[in-house]
């Protein structure tokens, strides 16, 4: 397949993933309320090619793309209103960079306490036996 025929097949498909319906979703009924989910949609595309000599020639492309969800639509009884999806201070990714301490600390209370506690119940052994 040629570069020019692979850059097109690639628009296309591109083209087809950011149609309205992936930007603003389908609407989904609960009773007297419609819910529509509205979402961003990124793309990057590059491509090159080149010719050497009579038999050396190369081509090459890479692409990415992300489908994020902002907001919603909410329409309930006639009246339409935008709920965004604000990302806070503490992001989803900030948390998923955080888990790995959070987890080690978890492990060091744990083993903490059950440390304690069993130091303590070797004390209440004691106390018990010496009464």
């Amino acid at each position: 397949m040629s570069l020019e025929n692979i850059i097109k097949t690639v628009l296309q498909e591109f083209k087809e993933i950011a149609k309205t319906e992936t930007v603003v979703g389908k609407p989904i009924a609960f009773g007297e309320m419609v819910i529509v989910p509205v979402s961003k949609i990124s793309f990057g595309f590059g491509a090159g090619g080149g010719k050497g000599d009579k038999t050396d020639s190369g081509a090459g492309t890479g692409g990415g793309g992300s489908v994020e969800p902002v907001g919603f639509i909410v329409i309930h009884k006639g009246k339409a209103q935008v709920m965004p999806l604000q990302e806070s201070e503490m992001s989803i990714g900030k948390l998923i960079g955080m888990a790995p301490d959070v987890i080690k600390k978890v492990k060091e209370f744990r083993e903490k306490r059950e440390k304690d506690k069993s130091a303590d119940d070797d004390g209440n052994s004691e106390e018990t036996e010496e009464s």
